[in-house]
């Protein structure tokens, strides 16, 4: 899937718009019995509230073109990949508090 989005990337327009989403594995009360991401997928806490599996960071244009990308695990900090993510950007870029 990030090879794919990858390849179809939009170019910075000096207006940016960045955020994350979380991509469940499984219901958090069924996480200590899931086998199959062990070891990659990860607890993590949300505005929402508790989730287990992974986080999609994004970051599109005016646009409304992918930019940035990265997939990280469900206990990553928000703002961490944003700092690599954006260090090829150009002008304003604006997100949530979360």
């Amino acid at each position: 899937m990030c090879s794919y989005l990858t390849a179809k990337l939009g170019k910075p327009t000096g207006i940016q718009f960045v955020d994350s989403s979380k991509i469940e594995v499984c219901h958090i009360i069924r996480a200590k019995r899931n086998e199959v991401l062990e070891g990659i997928a990860e607890h993590g806490k949300e505005t929402m509230g508790w989730s287990f599996g992974f986080k999609l960071h994004l970051i599109i244009n005016l646009l409304g073109e992918i930019v940035a990308l990265k997939l990280t695990k469900g206990n990553v900090d928000d703002r961490q990949p944003v700092r690599e993510m954006a260090e090829c950007l150009f002008g304003k870029l604006y997100g949530d508090k979360g």
